[in-house]
């Protein structure tokens, strides 16, 4: 007997990651779309659309047929109504987006609408990492820093579906203004963007050549080659993330803290880093019994994430 099947959908700032994904977790058929740098509200629904509509197709031709869609997206969501709130994300008039009722009108199917961390963390923690735990955090380190909170297995929101921004805990209350006000905050001195800054503030190279910026990734690739600069760089960011990942041990006390993003690709060496700078700075009772794992599902998390949650909404048992 073949599993229910949905169709997910992860909203990148350059591509729309797409796939069809089984109640067991299974990709069945995956695509990505790429996008323009400059963005509409129509635009993004045009491509999104399409690429719900081209997937379709493609697995009609296995018999396969999606009984309804999640789609991941970043920033406050409102999942119960499936409306993307904010903030606009560089897409013009991407704001209070009733995109749930948008695709479902465009579909035909049910459509359910989820924040993109919260979203790898329930596929890691139904499929993944923390597969079969109850309390978990997970920590996405990329450009910013988002994550989520599971609470004796149910993933945790807060008022107005706002909980679990672990990017804008203060680690360092003397400096550093973000992009979003905050004093401070982990995602300031922390993420994959704070890395690209503090490479630029030690050697004043802003760039790799004269066309484009020095990215995280390279970034981590120098350190590999033992580039001095590059080592104390990551090594700097390993105990800060440590830091922030310290806090979340201090104050919830899981049983894992799963890191996810580009920057948990990294080698083993700098996860170490981190789990060293953490347990350094961390309660002896609350670190007792954490583990801190890397993501084991990686770039599909969101998608399998978001088809998961579709589904378990629609079969009327939400534990989300």
């Amino acid at each position: 007997m073949k599993q229910p099947a949905a169709i997910g959908a992860d909203l990148g700032r350059l591509s729309i990651k797409i796939a069809v994904v089984d109640f067991a977790g299974e990709v069945i058929a995956s695509d990505l779309v790429p996008l323009d740098r400059a963005q509409s509200k129509d635009y993004m629904i045009s491509k999104l659309a399409g690429a719900i509509s081209d997937i379709r197709l493609k697995v009609a031709a296995k018999g396969i047929n999606p009984i309804c869609i999640g789609i991941s997206a970043k920033g406050i969501i409102d999942h119960q109504a499936g409306i993307v709130i904010g903030p606009d994300q560089g897409i013009r008039g991407w704001t209070n987006v009733p995109l749930a009722k948008i695709i479902n009108r465009e579909s035909g199917l049910p459509v359910y609408v989820g924040n993109d961390a919260n979203l790898m963390t329930i596929a890691e923690h139904r499929f993944g990492a923390a597969k079969n735990l109850s309390n978990v955090i997970f920590v996405a380190l990329r450009t910013g820093i988002g994550g989520g909170v599971i609470i004796n297995g149910q993933l945790y929101r807060g008022v107005n579906n706002a909980g679990g921004e672990i990017g804008q805990m203060i680690i360092n209350f003397s400096d550093g203004i973000s992009d979003k006000g905050i004093k401070g905050s982990f995602e300031h001195f922390a993420s994959a963007s704070a890395i690209v800054r503090r490479y630029s503030e030690i050697t004043g190279k802003s760039v790799k050549n004269e066309y484009r910026a020095l990215s995280c990734k390279e970034i981590f690739e120098l350190s590999y080659k033992n580039d001095p600069v590059a080592l104390a760089i990551v090594s700097e960011n390993a105990e800060l993330v440590g830091i922030g990942v310290a806090n979340l041990i201090s104050i919830f006390a899981p049983e894992m803290i799963v890191l996810g993003g580009g920057m948990a690709e990294a080698g083993d060496s700098y996860i170490e880093m981190i789990r060293k700078s953490a347990f350094a700075n961390s309660l002896e009772n609350c670190r007792a019994e954490v583990k801190i794992e890397k993501a084991l599902l990686g770039p599909g998390a969101a998608l399998i994430g978001a088809a998961y949650f579709s589904l378990s909404r629609l079969s009327g048992k939400v534990i989300w």
